[in-house]
């Protein structure tokens, strides 16, 4: 069960939110977690697996979800690849970071906003933008596959020969498209648009590289140049408004984690919480 921690112990349900205990609110909010840029997707309503409530739980460490294996090794082998790819068609250096030496922020002076750019210009060994913009790599599938639920989290079916099954050809990447042009969804928009905003820039680019079955079952045989991959510039159009959301968020992250009371569960978050504790909220 997702849920690491225990109801009415660690925490409790009041008023339709999740209030958590004293004992554990004193013990563990110095390790809650900040908000990174999938976060602020979700906290802005703008993510449809993952509520403002579901990525309270998730911050105030009550919750873990667990990544599809399969997808988690997939960006680990083909990420690397599209960065050099990127690299190639726009003549520059991107500095990767590794997550764990990193501590999984680059952020460190923020204690509220967090997280890990895909790719940073560098020039001379330092991060230098003002030639180059900011990477955002997405690796996504041509074709929508099977999921399954197990254990709280979505994990990819496969038939015998461990290939992903396909529930309907080419869906997937109809869905990046309009009128033969690639649309980025504000969910992504607002990812990289906060790593951009804390950095004090305004230029980003996204590459969108589209992955066949085989590339899920031997992503280290994956060539950048085989495959399609957009590459998308995106800029913070509108600086106030940006600037609106973000401090939207920084006042939900001072009203729920700091006080380690969860915003009000919709009638969406009911039903997740009725499918992973078992009980009527």
């Amino acid at each position: 069960m997702p849920f690491t921690k225990n109801i009415n112990d660690d925490f409790s349900i009041k008023d339709d939110r999740i209030v958590l205990s004293k004992n554990y609110f004193d013990n563990y909010h110095n390790h809650f977690a900040k908000i990174t840029g999938t976060r602020f997707s979700c906290i802005l309503g703008q993510n449809k697996f993952s509520s403002p409530f579901k990525t309270w739980a998730i911050m105030t460490k009550i919750y873990k979800e667990e990544m599809d294996p399969t997808l988690s090794k997939v960006g680990c082998a083909i990420e690397p690849k599209v960065r050099e790819y990127v690299e190639k068609e726009l003549g520059c250096k991107y500095l990767s970071y590794d997550p764990v030496q990193i501590r999984f922020d680059v952020f460190h002076e923020n204690k509220i906003f967090g997280g890990i750019p895909d790719g940073e210009p560098i020039v001379n060994g330092r991060i230098d933008y003002s030639k180059f913009p900011m990477l955002e790599i997405k690796t996504t599938s041509i074709d929508s596959f099977v999921y399954k639920k197990e254990n709280g989290s979505l994990l990819m079916k496969k038939d015998e020969k461990g290939y992903p099954l396909i529930k309907l050809p080419g869906e997937k990447r109809n869905s990046w498209y309009c009128d033969n042009d690639i649309v980025i969804s504000e969910e992504y928009k607002y990812q990289l648009g906060l790593y951009l905003y804390l950095r004090n820039i305004d230029r980003g680019i996204f590459a969108v590289t589209f992955l066949t079955g085989e590339d899920y079952v031997h992503p280290e045989n994956y060539v950048a140049n085989e495959h399609e991959i957009a590459l998308v510039n995106f800029s913070i159009n509108n600086l106030d408004h940006f600037k609106q959301k973000v401090e939207y968020a920084k006042q939900w992250y001072i009203d729920h984690i700091q006080t380690g009371i969860s915003p009000k569960m919709t009638a969406e978050d009911k039903k997740w919480l009725k499918e992973e504790l078992g009980q009527v909220f």
